[in-house]
């Protein structure tokens, strides 16, 4: 293995000068191989230097495309045959730049020409000063304007150059190493014609075995110190097309300008692609990155299959080193114009689940005893079987009480100091009853601590199910329209707060059960309406999949939610065996292998809708139930690493922006084993394992 990657490493002398270096690049391979393993730092490495495709990955079996590979003699054939419908109103213009290469040219063509389309379109071919037989053959290509340029121009202004002369409604940017496949600009149209806020559209792009390669991509930071170290990383590169990863279509940083459906006025607007990145390289990022400014997004599209041959129409037009030199100096160009944009969409913020138990009430006092908190059930914990971990002892901040203002301040510094972004404060709420509010309620009157938070609606009964008691409701809920009213008006002084969390500019609420309202869509729209009537504007509402029944965990899209967030360990616990040597004869509880889980959750399909992944350190409740509770088994902080950098991970991947959100379950959830904070037997080792990860993506 050691010596396949130094042979591989020998490959790349220019790619050293252009990382600044032999041992950034040889970090930066250290890290693609950590990350993404041998077969794909082989393939980056092969793809730098020679513009070959990856080995089939285990398992995947070849798809028969669409793709025809032909003969000088067969051009001429399908020269005779090609004619293209006039519109006298296009929907769509595809801009085709071309330079030399007229056979790929002609099998592009043909593939546009084989799979027909309902939405009209015109076909503008910009010949770039080509010295081949392209301007002889193509020029009288029926139904396509033909347009050349006396001197090459490059890529990005023979775009501009069409766009010019573009009618449709929309502009495909399509490079001519492709070949599309079947109704992939009819998925295009209607992708973008969904929501007026799309500002473009990819499509999902595959080699001509059926690989994938790119399902959207996204900008990675080689250097983490140094801005201009990017890379793009094309989402799914290598994998099977059908992985439920790369089914639904999704917002995407920005998708590659091998074929991108762009709204025309947008593009006009921009004065085209931006002429300081000619002739070529990261314009269509900065296209991206100009229409999320403007507002718009940009999304990823998988009914819409185009076959790529990854750029083999720049083989031989400069040699590798000066390739290179453009791809760093419009690295630098993009970083100077957009630096603050690309740290704002590196970022993946981690937001921990928040307990607000640690404080006598008068309620608890009266159904458990004077002075009860969650401390009583931690202390009193024991061992079930030999090597139990019980009780769990708060470690540095001690048995606190949250109504001292500076263990507030003290858990906020050690969260952001470890890469939590902010607190998901629980408010209990029943009908105009408020339980456990006063740590809040301190946090928002008195401004401190300035960190970060937003709320979770826990709107279940509450009952004695620390005791067994289930069905003995201490308070109930009574959801209705009038308390749905009353409820949003008590979050208004928060939603207005500066430290709220937001997505978009829009305060996000979180309700633990939406199954239990008699009408969530209804709640969505009541909510909405009192918070626009109130100048709080939008906000972003996102439903907690918590159900073992994965029926009852709604789909937030058909009650009008923007989101769904992932809650373990509920609903994904892998079952194992109780240990033999039990110090407690009574336990009649369950055990679960917490990496067993961490695994399921990890490899759980993904969703049509927005989903924000969830993670938890441990798990285990015998302190609130000694005799019956669960335990996952083999919990540690390297485990809870590792499950939180494969949620970082997939999140970096799969969501932009704002979206980017990872929640931690939990900040301070004692009674259950699962806590972030000191304890005496980790100290900090949870919140290093989290800094460790959060460091690489915007964490302290």
């Amino acid at each position: 293995m050691l010596g396949k990657f130094i042979r591989l490493c020998r490959r790349l002398p220019s790619h050293a000068a252009v990382a600044g270096g032999w041992l950034p690049l040889l970090k930066l391979s250290r890290d693609v191989l950590q990350r993404e393993g041998w077969r794909s730092f082989a393939f980056k490495v092969n793809r730098a230097v020679g513009g070959r495709t990856p080995a089939l990955a285990d398992g995947f079996e070849p798809r028969v495309m669409d793709v025809q590979r032909l003969s000088e003699d067969q051009v001429f054939s399908y020269l005779g045959l090609l004619a293209f419908k006039v519109h006298a109103r296009p929907q769509v213009s595809i801009i085709l730049p071309v330079f030399n290469n007229w056979v790929l040219t002609v099998e592009c063509l043909a593939a546009l020409h084989r799979n027909g389309q309902n939405v009209s379109y015109e076909v503008l071919l910009v010949d770039d000063a080509s010295t081949d037989r392209t301007p002889e053959l193509l020029a009288g290509v029926p139904g396509v304007s033909y347009l050349r340029n006396e001197v090459n121009l490059g890529y990005l202004r023979s775009c501009n150059r069409a766009l010019e002369e573009a009618r449709g409604a929309y502009v495909c940017l399509l490079n001519n190493d492709t070949q599309v496949q079947g109704a992939w600009l009819d998925s295009l149209v209607d992708r973008l014609a969904q929501s007026p806020k799309i500002g473009a559209v990819g499509a999902k792009l595959l080699f001509p075995d059926g690989r994938l390669q790119e399902a959207g991509a996204r900008l990675l930071r080689q250097d983490p110190s140094s801005a201009d170290s990017m890379v793009g990383d094309l989402i799914g590169l290598g994998a099977s097309p059908e992985d439920h990863l790369y089914r639904y279509a999704r917002e995407v940083e920005y998708a590659s300008g091998a074929c991108l459906l762009v709204r025309r006025d947008l593009l006009v607007s921009f004065g085209g692609l931006d002429p300081r990145f000619a002739p070529a390289y990261f314009e269509d990022v900065d296209l991206a990155y100009q229409l999320r400014e403007s507002g718009f997004s940009i999304f990823y599209e998988p009914r819409a299959e185009v076959v790529h041959q990854l750029s083999a129409t720049l083989d031989g037009v400069a040699p590798d080193g000066a390739k290179m030199e453009l791809v760093a100096k419009n690295a630098r160009l993009f970083s100077d114009k957009w630096g603050d944009e690309i740290v704002a969409n590196q970022r993946v913020r981690a937001i921990a689940f928040y307990l607000p138990q640690y404080h006598p009430i008068p309620e608890n006092d009266t159904w458990w005893g004077p002075g009860f908190t969650e401390w009583t059930n931690v202390a009193k914990a024991k061992p079930n079987f030999s090597g139990h971990y019980q009780p769990h002892l708060p470690g540095e901040l001690g048995f606190y009480d949250l109504r001292v203002p500076e263990v507030r301040e003290q858990q906020a510094g050690l969260a952001r100091e470890f890469g939590i972004h902010g607190f998901c404060y629980y408010a209990y709420w029943f009908n105009g009853t408020r339980l456990l509010n006063r740590p809040f309620d301190e946090v928002l009157s008195s401004g401190s601590p300035d960190f970060p938070f937003c709320i979770c609606w826990a709107n279940e009964n509450w009952t004695r199910t620390w005791d067994g008691k289930d069905h003995h409701v201490l308070i109930g809920q009574q959801h209705s329209s009038e308390d749905d009213i009353a409820f949003i008006r008590s979050l208004m002084p928060a939603l207005r707060d500066e430290r709220y969390i937001r997505i978009h500019g829009r305060p996000l609420i979180l309700v633990y059960k939406v199954d239990l309202l008699p009408d969530p869509a209804q709640t969505a729209v009541v909510w909405r309406e009192q918070c626009l009537g109130a100048g709080v504007g939008d906000i972003y509402l996102a439903c907690v999949h918590n159900n073992a029944d994965p029926l009852r965990n709604m789909d937030p899209r058909t009650i009008g939610f923007d989101a769904a967030v992932e809650f373990p360990p509920l609903g994904k616990g892998i079952a194992t065996n109780p240990p033999h040597h039990r110090v407690n004869p009574k336990f009649r509880g369950l055990c679960y292998d917490y990496a067993a889980t961490a695994a399921r959750f990890e490899s759980a399909d993904s969703h049509p809708f927005t989903y924000f992944r969830g993670v938890m350190p441990s798990w285990d409740n015998t302190a609130r139930r000694q005799d019956a509770g669960s335990i996952f088994l083999g919990s540690s902080p390297e485990a809870y690493r590792d499950w939180l950098d494969a949620a970082v991970s997939w999140t970096a991947r799969m969501r932009v922006g704002d979206e980017r959100l990872v929640f931690i379950n939990a900040w301070n959830e004692w009674g259950e084993g699962n806590h972030l904070e000191p304890d005496q037997r980790y100290e900090r080792a949870y919140l290093q394992a989290t800094a460790d990860v959060m460091c690489g993506y915007g964490g302290q």
